[in-house]
């Protein structure tokens, strides 16, 4: 529910030390003795900003005052308005635009002798005084990025509950996160709600207009990156524009609301999970009275069409987007009053027959005082409904105010927490997983309200899973450990790999089987069974695979993969183990070329661990980028890794101009540059459909050594032919080259006398190579 672009900054008030630039050196009139340069410098939710204030005052007494802001994140000028001076005293105000919605922060001074005291405050929300000096401000001390407390994790918990919910996060992204914050929320979290830019204000500030261009950033953002949307939110009584209730006619204001819905809902149907239909409808406080009725907030909706106006909405958001799931979200709705006006609410709008499908409880809590008993009982009370349950902007206060109010004064402090701070919030965070871990079966998503402890409505008050440097704190380690603690200790123990044979292990020195890895999802291995021949005299060189047409399994290519794993290689290729044999959707699903990095990562990591099977066993100097057509193209994707010693592309090549197909790396002929190393492809010749994309992609390759090959078989290679047919042996000869320096292996493309010259079915072509 933050409000963060806004009621972070002005909802707080903002005190200021101001000084003099300038002494003034002869006696003036006391209002003359404002005028001059001075500075102010006070914390924000976005750092420490500084003003520099300058006022002045004309022979009649009229003033005016600007100022240029320095922040963390920002440097801008402001003309001040209704500038003031009476004796000695001034005011003047500062005027924001955020939207369509005007923001007046108001300035007042008075001299104390030597000295100045200024307020700041916003609307009725009160200021704080401070006494300025004639000194210029200390400039901010350098922050310090190093954590409070070092915490190493082990599982990404997006990972740790995947079988249980969702874990997600809140934010505008990708629009105004560093490369930096858009990796972390990609890697540690399965789903995202837009923080605002869905927000009727944002999205829809007039009525003939709209503003898609954020909304649909997120949305494409969070496609490239797997994440599941949930929409935030439709029908809310703030941040929605005034035009909507213009006249008060409720014919006028349902048509609005419906044709808003409509199109909002309805431009990403298909595309989000579920959606907040109705947000925060629900009055604040309550007694034994109320708790007996709905108790609504006497919103500008409930105004003009009267309670009805949640089932419309309801009844609305299932006809623009039939499969979406359909939240009520709102916040301290698990405790008291409130709760008990949430459930006549609840059971009003499944008699009316409104589509409600779950209720979103909001889960603003402040550490040491969060409701674990309530909590749990309205988890259970809504589940009695048929209702399914998600927490949906979670974050636990170090200090301050908690809550999910909005337009209220926070807290606001920049001291950093302290270890006892920490591990107090992250005890506080661990006995919530276990709650929501309990009650699995109704719990859909649990999603933090922003990324880190800077971006967060609550800045200062350390809410999230990381610091403001992007540092894990303890609380992600204390709800990873949830995850791996269950009291049912034979069910959470993990099953060990399925292995499968092919081809009875292939016909290398090294019986090969198929395999899987518990902390390497997605990805299958292939590898020798027996690993004790390796170790510090010989070890096993990687090779990332990617499969044709991008698909989510390595089944087509399963014999030739097999057969060089049988030869002393891992290999390991993009999909689950459980698409080997037989596919289903799953094989159909989109990979990326990220998963071949990311299996690079995780075996990096297995060959430094001790208590890996892996420990010592792969050389990962030596590792070849390889796959076939698609899986081509994300083999080039990654070739500029200064970890790839060599690519390998099959029947691939880039194309000339971008495809159609969504899952396609979006390559051009430029991208052949990330080639730093040797580069073998292996083609079916004239008949093959990527032939003249390839021979292209030859004849532009002029900076390493490069090797076409070409066997008049087609597109589909031999993969499927028993040990992979003719490409194994090619491929094997150029592997034991590039990664275990056997010389006589490079008698298959070496010279005007080589093994494939003077094979008729082959056809080479080299550059660079070495004779």
């Amino acid at each position: 529910m933050s409000f963060q672009s806004i009621a972070c900054f002005c909802c707080i008030a903002l005190s200021a030390a101001f000084t003099l630039g300038q002494e003034n050196t002869s006696a003036k009139q006391s209002s003359e003795s404002l005028t001059g340069t001075w500075h102010c410098q006070f914390d924000s939710p976005f750092g420490l900003q500084t003003y520099h204030l300058h006022i002045a005052i004309n022979d009649a007494g009229d003033a005016t005052a600007h100022a240029e802001i320095d922040a963390r994140d920002e440097e801008r000028k402001v003309e001040f308005v209704d500038v003031k001076v009476d004796n000695e005293s001034l005011s003047f105000a500062e005027v924001r635009q955020f939207g369509d919605r005007e923001f007046r922060i108001e300035f007042s001074g008075e001299r104390k002798g030597k000295d100045l005291a200024i307020t700041r405050s916003f609307g009725e929300r009160g200021g704080q005084e401070s006494l300025a000096t004639r000194e210029l401000p200390k400039p901010p001390p350098k922050e310090d990025p190093t954590p409070v407390v070092e915490v190493k994790i082990d599982r990404l918990i997006k990972d740790a509950f995947e079988d249980s919910f969702l874990v997600g996060m809140a934010g505008d992204l990708p629009s105004r996160y560093s490369e930096e914050e858009l990796k972390l929320a990609a890697e540690h979290f399965a789903a995202i709600t837009p923080e605002n830019c869905m927000k009727p204000e944002r999205v829809h500030p007039a009525e003939e207009r709209w503003d898609f261009e954020r909304t649909d950033a997120l949305v494409e953002w969070a496609d490239k990156n797997d994440m599941t949307i949930h929409g935030h939110t439709l029908v809310w009584h703030a941040q929605t524009p005034n035009w909507f209730f213009e006249g008060r006619d409720p014919e006028t204001v349902e048509r609005r609301m419906k044709q808003h819905i409509e199109t909002l809902a309805g431009r990403y149907k298909g595309k989000l999970q579920s959606w907040d239909v109705v947000n925060e409808a629900i009055n604040d406080g309550g007694n034994s009275e109320t708790a007996k009725t709905e108790n609504l907030r006497n919103s500008t909706w409930l105004q003009t069409l009267g309670p009805e106006f949640l089932t419309l909405a309801f009844k609305f958001a299932r006809q623009a987007d039939p499969d979406a799931v359909l939240y009520y979200n709102d916040y301290n709705i698990e405790s008291g009053p409130k709760h008990a006006s949430s459930m006549v609410l609840l059971k009003r709008l499944l008699a009316e027959g409104a589509p409600i499908d779950a209720v979103g409880i909001q889960g603003h809590w402040r550490s040491g005082r969060v409701p674990f008993e309530d909590i749990e009982k309205a988890i259970t009370d809504y589940a009695s409904l048929g209702l399914k349950v998600s927490i949906t902007e979670l974050d636990v206060t170090i200090r301050g105010e908690s809550g999910g109010q909005f337009g209220r004064q926070r807290f606001r402090n920049s001291a950093p927490p302290t270890v006892d701070d920490l591990n107090a919030q992250a005890g506080d965070y661990a006995r919530l997983f276990a709650i929501f871990k309990k009650h699995e079966d109704v719990i859909e998503r649990v999603t933090f309200w922003g990324l880190n402890d800077r971006r967060t409505w609550r800045w200062g008050q350390h809410p999230l899973l990381f610091d403001g440097n992007n540092n894990v704190k303890p609380a992600y380690a204390s709800i990873v450990a949830v995850a791996d603690s269950d009291d049912d200790a034979a069910k959470r123990a993990p099953e060990p790999p399925k292995n499968v044979k092919i081809e009875d292990g292939g016909q290398g020195d090294y019986s090969a089987i198929v395999t899987e890895a518990p902390t390497l999802a997605g990805m299958t291995v292939y590898r020798p069974e027996d690993l004790s021949a390796f170790g510090s005299e010989k070890k096993l060189p990687v090779l990332l695979w990617g499969n044709g047409a991008c698909a989510n399994t390595t089944e087509e290519h399963k014999n030739f993969l097999n057969e060089i794993a049988s030869h002393g290689f891992i290999i390991l290729g993009i999909g689950p183990l459980d698409q080997l044999q037989q596919r289903n959707e799953t094989s159909r699903q989109r990979t990326n070329s990220s998963q071949l990095v990311a299996a690079l990562e995780w075996i990096i990591a297995q060959n430094a661990d001790e208590n890996s099977i892996y420990c010592g066993k792969i050389d990962t100097t030596k590792v070849a980028a390889m796959g076939m057509s698609c899986g081509g193209l994300q083999a080039i994707e990654i070739s500029d890794d200064p970890r790839v010693t060599t690519t390998v592309v099959c029947n691939s090549g880039v194309l000339p101009s971008r495809s159609p197909m969504a899952a396609m790396p979006n390559l051009t002929k430029e991208d052949l540059k990330k080639f730093h190393g040797p580069v073998l492809y292996i083609m079916g010749g004239p008949s093959d459909i990527a032939y003249n994309n390839a021979m292209d992609d030859f004849s532009r390759v002029d900076h390493v050594p490069i090797v076409m090959t070409n066997l008049d078989v087609g597109h589909g290679g031999t993969y499927r032919r028993p040990h992979g047919g003719e490409y194994s042996s090619v491929a094997l000869a150029w592997l034991n080259w590039q990664l275990k320096d056997d010389k006589a292996s490079a008698k298959m493309f070496v010279g005007d006398d080589s093994q494939l010259k003077r094979d008729p079915d082959w056809t080479i072509d080299t550059k660079n190579l070495e004779q």
